[in-house]
């Protein structure tokens, strides 16, 4: 607050306005935030639903976020929300029977005109089908960049709120993007015993 008077805000004509000082970044490594509340409670009879992040315009302009920076060259985040585990889906019943989150010198790889599942939780034999799994995805098209590796800062806030579970991933583009390739990062709720996700976010980073 700029001014108060008897510990109360002062009248508008008092206080003096400062422009905010703009944030400098500097190197090539250009990152973008995205939060958000999902809406999804698991319980007898629950309600399945998918929010839908949409590309960049559905966060607020980059001039009103912060000082939070453009987002990497070919970088969107299409989708966010909950599916039940089948052997269609990515990633489909079986797989997470091992993480494969990646190291900083040995990244997961992503696939031209594909997406891969990233397992933010394993178990053995992998996820079952009809288990509810909460997943975020984060793609690259032809404006990206080739054999590059991004680092992948992932959250979930779930419920018991003892259970969140935060990850740093890496990542690297293929070789040759002619579509779209996808990083699909999975958490499966029934395999960890939560009930709900109630925020998310997802932080990437160009290498």
């Amino acid at each position: 607050m700029s001014g108060s008077v008897g510990g109360f805000p002062a009248p508008a004509h008092h206080r003096r306005i400062r422009p905010r000082p703009r944030r400098r970044f500097r190197g090539h490594a250009f990152w973008l935030l995205l939060a958000g509340s999902a809406s999804l409670v698991i319980a007898s009879g629950f309600a399945l639903g998918s929010f839908f992040l949409g590309g960049f315009s559905s966060v607020p302009a980059q001039s009103s976020a912060g000082g939070i920076p453009q987002a990497p060259p070919g970088v969107s985040y299409p989708r966010a929300g909950a599916e039940i585990v089948n052997t269609t889906n990515v990633p489909v019943a079986g797989s997470c029977t091992a993480s494969n989150l990646g190291a900083l010198n040995a990244p997961t790889v992503l696939t031209d005109a594909s997406a891969i599942g990233v397992c933010m939780n394993t178990a053995a034999g992998g996820y079952t089908a009809g288990d509810t799994m909460y997943i975020m995805e984060v793609s690259w098209s032809t404006a990206a960049p080739v054999s590059t590796e991004y680092m992948v800062q992932v959250s979930y806030d779930v419920t018991p709120a003892g259970h969140n579970v935060s990850a740093t991933s890496y990542v690297e583009t293929s070789t040759a993007i002619t579509g779209t390739e996808s990083a699909v990062f999975a958490l499966d709720l029934t395999q960890a015993g939560d009930t709900g996700v109630t925020q998310f976010s997802v932080l990437v980073t160009e290498l």
